[in-house]
């Protein structure tokens, strides 16, 4: 969601503060998630390394590459080895959202994008001009550079996926192997409940999903809820702050 992180907004009274501040400063402007949100990511990451949670490190909706550092940086920090990172994003304007079920803010939005035409029916149509006023949207370079050259991570290790989820998932997901902790930047309900069923099942037990945009899109809120009911035991949804929430997969 294209919300400008907080960069002012103190983080206490979180464990390991100084650490996380450290590391914020090295992301927070390649990204528009929340400081909060940055922050949870860390320490979920972090959790991860200490207690060696086999898996990979996946973000699906990944912009400059922010909340993908904090995860290398939590892997750089506290794992004994490097982490596969695999990390989606079309890199390019987001898509229409679906009025039906994304909500009035997703609508709002849309509709404010200067030069939408056509329905807003949840396609894989771009909403070119969505970016523009926060520096249009990101590139891999964009990422592979923050990564790699900012901040050290092993090139070889970060594996960047362009293209819409739907076209890239059913491709690439046999390759990724079990997930350590997967971070969904997804938007819309579309997204949301094709990456959850695309990779919910690679996640291993202790392993963490993230929902940045729980909070924010209605869509987002529905496909969650809905996927997680399909379960056959009932996972807890914790909160981060207004929008994002993850869970501990049982």
């Amino acid at each position: 969601m294209p919300v400008v992180a907080h960069r002012d907004a103190p983080i206490e009274p979180y464990d390991g503060a100084d650490e996380i501040e450290a590391a914020l400063t090295k992301v927070e402007r390649h990204t528009m998630v929340t400081r909060h949100r940055l922050a949870a990511t860390y320490q979920i990451a972090a959790f991860a390394e200490k207690v060696n949670l086999p898996g990979a490190f996946v973000e699906c909706g990944t912009w400059k590459g922010g909340s993908s550092g904090m995860l290398a940086l939590a892997n750089l920090r506290h794992g004994t080895r490097p982490r596969e990172l695999h990390l989606f994003d079309s890199f390019n304007d987001m898509c229409v959202p679906d009025e039906t079920v994304d909500g009035p803010l997703a609508v709002a939005q849309a509709r404010a994008t200067p030069g939408l035409t056509g329905p807003l029916d949840g396609s894989l149509r771009p909403m070119t001009g969505f970016y523009t006023p926060l520096g249009g949207h990101a590139t891999p370079t964009d990422v592979r550079t923050l990564l790699v050259e900012s901040l050290g991570y092993i090139d070889e290790y970060v594996h960047i996926h362009e293209g819409w989820f739907q076209d890239t998932l059913p491709t690439v997901r046999r390759g990724i192997g079990e997930i350590a902790v997967l971070r969904l930047d997804t938007d819309f309900y579309a997204g949301t409940r094709f990456c959850l069923e695309q990779l919910f099942d690679l996640v291993v037990d202790g392993g963490f999903v993230i929902f940045d945009d729980y909070g924010c899109y209605d869509g987002c809120k529905q496909a969650v809820d809905e996927f997680l009911a399909t379960l056959s035991r009932p996972i807890f949804l914790n909160h981060i702050d207004a929008e994002g929430r993850y869970i501990i997969k049982r």
